[in-house]
């Protein structure tokens, strides 16, 4: 996966890119149901695509892996979580093997 316009150009650009669409998706729905945990969960990345992340209450599926057993914070800000998500995905397998970006 070489350079592509309008995409980050550096990994912790590119993984903020995959983290910041679940966050979005969790305030809205973390502020209609305040009351349910929500959890992380990651899909790892293909030869040909990234990783995909999710924040809700169950297990998305069997391909899904948690990104924590701690729940998303409640009182966090869309920021604090994404930040929380990001240090915790240092290791995951969500880069795919052809990324090319500056570390």
């Amino acid at each position: 996966m070489s350079f592509i316009p309008g995409m980050p150009r550096t990994v912790a650009g590119f993984v903020h890119s995959l983290i910041k669409p679940a966050v979005e998706d969790w305030f809205v729905k973390q502020c209609y149901d305040p009351g349910t945990p929500m959890y992380m969960f990651y899909k790892p990345a293909g030869s040909d695509r990234p990783g995909i992340f999710t924040i809700n209450s169950d297990q998305p599926g069997p391909d899904w892996e948690p990104v924590s057993a701690e729940p998303v914070r409640t009182d966090f800000t869309k920021e604090q979580v994404q930040r929380w998500i990001y240090d915790r995905a240092g290791s995951l397998p969500i880069l795919p093997d052809n990324l090319d970006l500056a570390s």
